[in-house]
């Protein structure tokens, strides 16, 4: 099979429409406020508009009231909420569309009742690699997003190796701090050019 590709942080049209065309399966808008990639609602929805219905809308929230959250899930046509925070399994079933629920630890998997994981370190965003075994471990046992540290020129041996469902893919795309249109074109093709047997025993 070949890995799903999510590009995380859009804040502009350009980034969006390169990854749409290069072949992305997911992209990615943060919607918590203290994050540098924060992108205001309605700028996201511009964006959306113009990719509607030619690749999967994720919106990233943390600790953020679950009316709000579908509020902005309905109003953007998201098809994922990604949760970063503490949300438990009574928020999560308060989620009106499927949940891509990001852990640290192994043992969170028995606990909640989501649609994919995703496993980063415990503080995302900063580029910092997960425990390749960990990883591993996890992708066997779930469909798995697996975050953290990944970029153009490592992204194809991760994926060797953890053989997740998704990689997921924020600063390893970025220069300065911005999208970087030639970096988001080698991650995708890097990894869409890997092709592995899954060895996923079960979906929780």
């Amino acid at each position: 099979m070949k890995v799903k590709v999510k590009i995380c942080g859009i804040r502009c049209i350009k980034a969006a429409k390169v990854a749409v065309g290069e072949g992305a399966d997911f992209l990615g808008f943060n919607f918590v406020p203290t994050s540098k990639r924060y992108i205001d609602p309605a700028l996201a929805a511009k964006i959306i508009n113009l990719v509607e219905g030619r690749i999967k809308i994720v919106g990233i929230f943390q600790n953020a009231e679950s009316v709000y959250v579908n509020d902005i899930a309905s109003k953007l046509g998201l098809n994922f909420v990604q949760l970063h925070g503490n949300e438990n399994a009574e928020y999560i079933n308060q989620i009106k569309v499927a949940v891509i629920k990001t852990i640290n630890v192994y043992n969170q998997l028995q606990k909640l009742n989501v649609d994919y994981f995703l496993l980063d370190r415990v503080k995302q965003g900063e580029g910092k690699m997960v425990d390749l075994k960990k990883g591993t471990q996890v992708a066997s046992k779930v469909r798995l997003f697996l975050a953290g540290g990944l970029t153009p020129d490592n992204v194809a041996g991760l994926i060797k190796t953890v053989k997740p469902f998704a990689v997921d893919v924020a600063g390893g795309i970025e220069t300065d701090g911005k999208e970087d249109l030639n970096k988001i074109k080698a991650f995708i093709k890097n990894a869409k050019e890997v092709v592995f047997k899954q060895s996923l025993q079960t979906c929780l």
